[in-house]
């Protein structure tokens, strides 16, 4: 029997069965998966489902009609004019989450952002989301709107900035951890990160989800992706995270370029909170856009794994061989920065070799100067070397 799009045919230890229901065994763990089934018929529609609860107003559905199947699930268009998105799995409650948090929910309504006007949402988890449209742009629409659509990315990053958290910088290492745990990669990436570098509340955004609005591209919340939710936690992500997984989905059309990347990042910023633009929130030594971009081929390469899609999964190994020379060069820059400690304990030295008179004055003075210019000067090659962040 052919497997739907959104099976997870690359990990799942269970044979698909169209009528299957409850626990699926994969390689990462277990989904659950609900018997969707009945509401592709149009009689399913005619009441709101009794379990759980249903937000938002419930649509009087008259015409059904399946538009697509993806590794998301199974979208439908009502009427003509709403679309709902099925999720056979249960893979958490991001958007309804959003939807129902009245702050976020008022500050994104005023963004381009279209919030759902109907969740059902079962044991924590949103099963169905009903948009108010009727059609999506390709990806390949979205690519060549992708300039306006960053923009306006960066203005709903700007709206969610005040409910920011701080720095969670343990977790964001901990979560590539896991990630690489999982994924068995040769590669190992952790970062220290800047203050300017915060989470916020989570807001999935993908490439193939955007809807024209007036002539104008407006994003849908999705839900969590699928490898995500078997591999590592849903936590708070700064938005260079949500830029740089649109930057990588847009890759697929066109392979990216240093000037393409540095197009895109500096649109997104000309509208994100100005504390994104300081140049420790954009120091590669300090994570910035790459390790970002590295979380996102990370899951790219999940997604891949999970799916069992093979050139996704080239493109991803590809990426990550290229950023290995990346890695070596900051552990190169590694060794301009023990200079610095090295020049600051020669200078700790010298204080105590005059102390004790172990040293001449004059020549405590000259171990001092020479290490303070040895720390003065390994600083600034450090950061002058410091990788641009596209």
């Amino acid at each position: 029997m052919d497997e739907p799009l959104w099976w997870p045919k690359g990990v799942s230890q269970t044979p698909y069965d169209s009528a299957a229901q409850g626990d699926v065994r994969t390689q990462f763990g277990t989904l659950k998966l609900w018997d969707f089934n009945p509401t592709l018929n149009d009689t399913w529609w005619q009441n709101p489902p009794s379990e759980g609860k249903v937000w938002g107003n419930w649509p009087d559905v008259k015409i059904l009609e399946v538009i697509q199947i993806d590794r998301y699930g199974i979208l439908l268009n009502l009427n003509g004019s709403h679309i709902a998105r099925i999720s056979p799995f249960a893979v958490g409650d991001d958007v309804s989450r959003m939807a129902r948090h009245e702050p976020w929910n008022h500050v994104l309504s005023e963004q381009s952002i279209l919030m759902p006007t109907a969740i059902w949402i079962v044991d924590g988890h949103d099963r169905i989301i009903i948009y108010p449209c009727s059609s999506l742009l390709s990806i390949e629409e979205s690519y060549s709107m992708r300039i306006r659509i960053s923009e306006s990315v960066g203005k709903v990053h700007s709206s969610l900035d005040q409910f920011s958290t701080p720095n969670t910088e343990r977790r964001w290492n901990d979560r590539m951890k896991d990630i690489e745990g999982q994924l068995k990669t040769n590669t190992l990436w952790r970062a220290p990160h800047s203050k300017d570098t915060v989470g916020l509340p989570r807001l999935n955004l993908d490439v193939q989800a955007i809807t024209l609005v007036e002539g104008r591209p407006v994003l849908l919340a999705q839900p969590r992706l699928l490898s995500e939710h078997l591999i590592c936690d849903s936590d708070r992500l700064p938005g260079i995270a949500t830029m740089m997984s649109l930057e990588q989905q847009w890759s697929k059309v066109e392979k990216s370029t240093e000037d393409g990347r540095k197009k895109l990042l500096e649109s997104w910023l000309s509208t994100a909170p100005q504390t994104y633009s300081h140049k420790n929130a954009l120091s590669t030594l300090l994570g910035g856009p790459w390790i970002w971009r590295y979380h996102s081929v990370l899951l790219s390469l999940a997604q891949a794994r999970v799916f069992d899609d093979k050139e996704e999964r080239k493109q991803a190994l590809d990426w990550l061989n290229d950023v290995s020379r990346l890695q070596a060069r900051l552990g190169v820059l590694r060794t301009w920065k023990s200079g610095l400690w090295f020049g600051i304990t020669g200078v700790v030295v010298s204080f105590f070799t005059w102390q004790l008179e172990s040293l001449t004055a004059s020549q405590s003075v000259i171990v001092g100067l020479v290490s303070l210019s040895t720390a003065i000067v390994s600083h600034l090659a450090y950061w002058a070397k410091d990788p641009k962040p596209y």
